[in-house]
């Protein structure tokens, strides 16, 4: 059963999670001010991926209350490369001032040589980034603006077992049209066209140790642009689970599903080696093959994380709601693995 959220306040006066479930629309109000537990425990992420057949590029610009961070990863997808920076800052607490809803606002980030600007409204997100010392201390600039955010997206309210102020809040926005601009040493590459873009905003609460597998794919199959979000591995879900798939924008809901990994001897993930995904409704039935990976273990003592983001391609078939089924072969994305201590 995959329940339906209600408009309304995200947090009730106490603090907690008003209610559990999904949308397809942002239809819960985040307020950072009524969150009522330590400023150290507040999680708040905007990332960002768009691609096109020749290029990739994420952005991380993140606030987790130990610690803040920007990043950038370049991805050259003609010979399967990347390069990846990262900048952190200790205890911003909310000082990056994030935005409370990806539909109105702005994000400022100027430290160090690095500048972010974010301005978010209901129709587009225009991005405009430099990092001064990107490859062999040249700069990278980017100048991006994400269209046509699509009827509906992935909504999802997960609170955390026995924590009754943990919570996370999450909308992953799908099949955005990308037009913009990277330049560095040796590239000058123009998004436009084919080119695609996602958004994972989360706001939460989070316990100190959390995990999670989450994966994405979008791209044309014949004349309809699909595009799939799944995962699995934090909080309470039993309202509801993050796994959906969209036909040019509109969202059809699944059941839970589960990735599953091949292991060496050491019982250690073989991250680059296959990974497949079925939901419980069988609906969803697909194979990612990988191509590159992106590995970022951070060890502060206090602060640990282990990711791994997997970037190639989804192949397989869907069920729609209406019982028609699509099936689709390299479709590109990502999956990744995450464990956090923070």
């Amino acid at each position: 059963m995959q329940r339906k959220l209600s408009e309304g306040m995200l947090l009730d006066m106490n603090g907690v999670l008003s209610e559990a479930g999904y949308a397809t629309t942002h239809i819960k109000l985040y307020n950072r001010k009524n969150v009522q537990t330590s400023k150290l425990r507040i999680k708040e992420w905007d990332y960002f991926y768009v691609h096109d057949d020749s290029y990739g590029l994420g952005i991380v610009i993140a606030d987790n209350g130990y610690m803040g961070m920007v990043s950038l990863t370049l991805i050259n997808h003609k010979d399967n490369t990347l390069i990846s920076k990262s900048k952190m800052n200790l205890f911003p607490l909310g000082k990056m001032n994030l935005v409370c809803t990806p539909n109105n606002g702005k994000t400022v980030y100027n430290k160090k040589g690095v500048s972010f600007n974010i301005d978010y409204d209901q129709e587009n997100t225009h991005i405009k980034i430099l990092w001064e010392k990107f490859i062999d201390h040249a700069p990278l600039e980017v100048d991006m603006t994400l269209r046509d955010k699509p009827q509906d997206s992935m909504v999802l309210t997960v609170p955390f077992h026995n924590k009754p102020k943990h919570f996370y809040y999450n909308q992953k926005t799908l099949g955005m049209r990308a037009e913009g601009t990277i330049k560095t040493k040796g590239i000058e590459h123009t998004f436009e066209g084919e080119a695609l873009a996602l958004m994972d905003y989360g706001r939460g609460v989070w316990p100190y140790y959390s995990k999670w597998l989450w994966g994405a794919a979008q791209g044309k199959v014949a004349d309809q642009l699909i595009a799939i979000n799944i995962g699995h591995g934090f909080g309470d879900t039993n309202a509801a689970g993050e796994d959906m798939v969209f036909v040019d924008g509109v969202g059809h809901k699944l059941d839970h599903g589960r990735f599953k990994l091949q292991k060496d001897a050491n019982g250690n993930y073989q991250f680059l080696k296959p990974w497949t995904y079925k939901t419980h409704d069988k609906r969803l039935d697909l194979v990612f093959t990988p191509r590159l990976i992106r590995k970022d273990y951070t060890n502060l003592v206090v602060i640990k994380s282990r990711q791994n983001q997997v970037f190639g391609t989804y192949s397989g078939t869907v069920v729609l709601d209406d019982n028609t089924k699509i099936s689709f072969k390299d479709l590109p994305g990502f999956a990744e693995s995450f464990i956090n201590k923070w």
